[in-house]
């Protein structure tokens, strides 16, 4: 068991010490004058612009300015160690390429969705490629999105389209609640349904409590519910640390339910997620321990233990710590809480 354990825990140890090492890796580069990594970084991310102008001049008979084009690409690695299944080694990207010339019709989306990525961390979700068209008036239709594109459904690639809208509701009250509804079409899964209910409060001046109802429907695709139905619900709180600008810190409950063979818990999950800067203003890592309870191997306890480092390419490069880990604005950067 011991020898069965070392290669992982060897390799995790190793990425952590180079995700909590790598700023002063950084900082003796830029002692010596060569910035190589800066500079690295600077033509990845002219080359990230320039291939966005391209796109934007393929859906356009015309060239946006440079000062339009606003895409940013997010590269990451990520390291998990599952007492169950070992150590999984994960790269990734998500971009959203911005097209300046068809702005208010077209956005071209590559990885996982911008609501779905956090709450279905699955290595798929980095293989989705979308085009979303929204009107070109401000009319009811607008505040729906449509998608189109290709995703991996039931373990084959399959075109879709997506119709999903999205509506805040406020009260007098601390809470703020938020529906979703969201409707696709594949070729070869046919329709699908995923309604999200979000419940938003801050409690005192530090603390921001999220939980997170997710019901999603499928009328053929048995790799996710062999009857139909899924029931995922999530409890997030986050806090508000010192240095909030650098560090970001949350506690979660995910509680998973299926129909396989039966309606019950598929697998229940307790972590915490701890995301800082580095020296870089582009560059953070994140470490995320935890313990899960999968069905498949009789509820027993299992540690899991993820590492990522992620850095931004393209325009304004720097990090907002709290962009894809909160699910709104942090509230104590703001009068008022307000949701996204």
């Amino acid at each position: 068991m011991l020898n069965h354990c070392n290669t992982p825990l060897r390799l995790l140890t190793c990425c952590l010490a180079f995700f909590l090492f790598s700023p002063a890796i950084a900082d003796e580069e830029a002692d010596d004058g060569s910035g190589r990594v800066d500079q690295l970084h600077d033509e990845w991310s002219k080359w990230v612009l320039k291939t966005a102008n391209q796109v934007d001049g393929f859906f356009s008979n015309s060239q946006a300015s440079e000062t339009d084009q606003q895409t940013r690409l997010r590269a990451f690695l990520r390291v998990r160690y599952d007492g169950n299944e070992g150590t999984r080694l994960n790269p990734g990207i998500r971009a959203r390429i911005s097209l300046p010339n068809t702005e208010n019709r077209l956005k071209l989306i590559l990885g996982d969705d911008e609501d779905e990525g956090r709450l279905n961390d699955l290595d798929d979700n980095q293989q989705n490629i979308s085009l979303q068209v929204r009107g070109k008036r401000e009319t009811a239709l607008k505040q729906i999105r449509f998608d189109i594109g290709i995703r991996r459904r039931d373990s084959r690639y399959q075109p879709y389209v997506r119709a999903r809208h999205k509506k805040a509701f406020t009260t007098d009250g601390p809470w703020v609640a938020q529906m979703t509804n969201s409707f696709y079409y594949f070729t070869k899964s046919k329709f699908e349904y995923r309604g999200q209910a979000d419940f938003d409060g801050v409690i005192g001046q530090d603390f921001f409590f999220r939980p997170t109802t997710v019901v999603r429907w499928y009328e053929n695709n048995s790799s996710e519910c062999d009857d139909s139905w899924c029931l995922d619900q999530y409890f997030s709180l986050y806090e508000k640390l010192r240095r909030s600008k650098s560090e970001a810190i949350a506690y979660d409950l995910e509680i998973y339910l299926r129909d396989k063979p039966e309606f019950d818990v598929f697998d229940a999950v307790l972590k915490a997620r701890y995301r800082r800067m580095t020296k870089k203003k582009w560059l953070f890592w994140e470490v995320e321990p935890g313990v899960h309870f999968p069905s498949e191997y009789g509820h027993v306890a299992t540690f899991r233990f993820t590492v990522r480092l992620e850095g931004i390419f393209g325009y304004n490069t720097t990090v907002d710590i709290n962009e894809n880990f909160m699910p709104v604005k942090a509230p104590w950067d703001q009068n008022t809480q307000s949701v996204e």
